[in-house]
C-alpha cells in the first residue's frame, strides 16, 4: 500500500515535532516502522518526481524535467516501472487519485490493472447534492462550506482505496494499491472543522519569514511579485498556513481509515505500507509560495 500525497512539507507532521499539527495516524505508522528523515525528491515538481518514483531513475535519465502542462515537457522515456514488474510477478496493481505523469497515457499503460482517476470526484460530489468546490480565492484557498469531511475529495479517495483493499482481500491475491491524493497541494479548500482547526493567531511564523533575499537568486524575490504577494506580512500568511495544516490533519484522518480497513481485512501484518509525498511547499517560509525553482528543504 503506497500513499503518495502532493506537496506535503516534511516538517508538518506531529512526528517531525511541529508544535500544532495533529497527525496521529501517520505518527502511529512511523512509530511502528521506519522514518526516513534525509530523503529528498529529485526535483521539487510533480511530474519529474512522479516519473522518478515510477521508474527509479533520475530525471536526467527518464527525460522528464518539467510538469506536463508546460511547453518544454517531453514524455517519459520507455523504461521499466515498478508497477509493470509487480504485475508481471502476479500482483494485482491498482491506482487511485492524481496521476500527473503523462497527459496521454494513464496508469494502465504503465503496469496498473485498475485506475480510478481523481476527476471522478466532481461527478460523485454532484451526485451527493453538494455544490462544486469553491474557487473564489483562486490559489490561496478557502473554506469548503458546502461539504462535510466525509464528502471531501480526501474521503472520496480513501473510500475508493478501502474498496480496493476489500476486493484484494476477497480475491486472496498479492496486491500493490497506490493512492495519490492531490492534497495538501494548494489551493487548500477545506471543510469544517478542519478549516478552523488551527486559528491564524495560534500559528507562529516560520523561522525564515523575515527573508530579505540579499544575495539570493533574482527569481526568488520575483516570485513574490509574480504572485502579487510581495507586500504580504505574516498576518496575510497565517490563514493560508492554518488551512494547509487543517488539510494535513484531514488527510491524516482519512489515512487512518485506510489503515483501519487493512486491519479489518487481516492484512496489516503482511502488507508493506509506505507514506511519502512528491515534494513540499514553501507555504510562506522565505515569504514564498508553492515550489518550482527553489531548493530549500521546505520543498
Amino acid at each position: 500500500l503506497l500513499i503518495h500525497s502532493d506537496q506535503h512539507r516534511w516538517d508538518c507532521l506531529g512526528l517531525s515535532g511541529h508544535p500544532l499539527v495533529r497527525t496521529p495516524s501517520l505518527d502511529a505508522l512511523a512509530a511502528g516502522g521506519a522514518t526516513f528523515t534525509h530523503a529528498f525528491c529529485p526535483v521539487p515538481l510533480c511530474t519529474p518526481t512522479r516519473c522518478s518514483l515510477l521508474t527509479g531513475a533520475w530525471p536526467a535519465a527518464h527525460g522528464v524535467i518539467t510538469n506536463f502542462d508546460t511547453p518544454a515537457f517531453a514524455p517519459l522515456r520507455d523504461l521499466p516501472t515498478y508497477s509493470s514488474l509487480l504485475r508481471a510477478a502476479g500482483y494485482f496493481t491498482a491506482y487511485v487519485g492524481k496521476w500527473h505523469v503523462d497527459p496521454q497515457r494513464d496508469p494502465r499503460q504503465f503496469g496498473f490493472d485498475h485506475y480510478t482517476p481523481e476527476g471522478q470526484y466532481a461527478r460523485w460530489r454532484a451526485e451527493q447534492g453538494v455544490p462544486p468546490r469553491p474557487r473564489a480565492a483562486r490559489w490561496f484557498g478557502e473554506t469548503d462550506a458546502a461539504a462535510r469531511p466525509e464528502q471531501s475529495r480526501l474521503a472520496w479517495g480513501a473510500d475508493r482505496t478501502i474498496d480496493l483493499i476489500g476486493c484484494a482481500a476477497a480475491a486472496g491475491r498479492a496486491f500493490c494499491i497506490r493512492w495519490d491524493p492531490t492534497e495538501p497541494h494548494l489551493p487548500n479548500v477545506v471543510p469544517e472543522p478542519y478549516a478552523s482547526m488551527y486559528p491564524p493567531e495560534a500559528i507562529s511564523p516560520w523561522p525564515s519569514s523575515a527573508e530579505r533575499f540579499e544575495g539570493k537568486p533574482f527569481i526568488q524575490a520575483q516570485q513574490l511579485r509574480t504572485w502579487q504577494i510581495d507586500r504580504w506580512t505574516w498576518r496575510d500568511w497565517a490563514p493560508l498556513v492554518g488551512r494547509y495544516l487543517g488539510e494535513v490533519s484531514l488527510m491524516d484522518a482519512q489515512i487512518g481509515r485506510v489503515l483501519s480497513a487493512l486491519d479489518r481485512a487481516g492484512l496489516a501484518e503482511t502488507t508493506l505500507v509506505v507514506y511519502t509525498s512528491d515534494h513540499g511547499d514553501m507555504c510562506g517560509s522565505h515569504r514564498m509560495i508553492d515550489k518550482h525553482f527553489v531548493m530549500y528543504d521546505d520543498v
